[in-house]
């Protein structure tokens, strides 16, 4: 995949550990918002769009329950914690329940594509930070840079 321009997705996801399971129909109802991305336990990964012939079939290790803003063309990190923060604020309860419940983790992740030195600014609100904590959580920035153009 080439990238032109500084991208970001930014997307919440509760996992199990290898050794458990969980109803990923009952994690959407509970919370009320449809996934984004989802795998379970022992299911086969599908690439999309296929990839080299080499690759070799696997079965999906845990199951996932993934919300994401999908990957989107700019530096304002801080429109999308509030988008997500948003979805999500009046759910921390029902989350914590969840994790009590059917013994899964909370992950938080954002990945940032840099191109040409566009970084974003990484500002993260009260908010943000509050809601993090209250669902017991950490938050993970991976970034990938692409080269820089070099001035004649």
């Amino acid at each position: 995949m080439e990238y032109t321009k500084t991208s970001i997705e930014v997307y919440f996801s509760l996992e199990s550990k290898a050794e458990n399971d969980f109803s990923i129909a009952y994690v959407t109802n509970k919370l009320g918002v449809f996934p984004t991305y989802t795998q379970k336990k022992g299911e086969w990964h599908k690439p999309t769009p296929p990839i080299h012939r080499s690759y070799t079939p696997r079965q999906h290790k845990y199951t996932e329950w993934k919300y994401s803003t999908e990957l989107r063309e700019t530096v304002n990190l801080p429109l999308l914690l509030d988008q997500m923060l948003n979805t999500f604020s009046s759910k921390v309860h029902i989350i914590n329940q969840l994790k009590e419940e059917l013994q899964i983790h909370p992950y938080f992740r954002i990945v940032v594509y840099i191109v040409d030195g566009a970084s974003p600014m990484f500002t993260f609100s009260k908010e943000i930070m509050q809601f993090a904590i209250d669902i017991g959580v950490e938050i993970d920035i991976d970034q990938y840079v692409f080269g820089f153009k070099e001035e004649v």
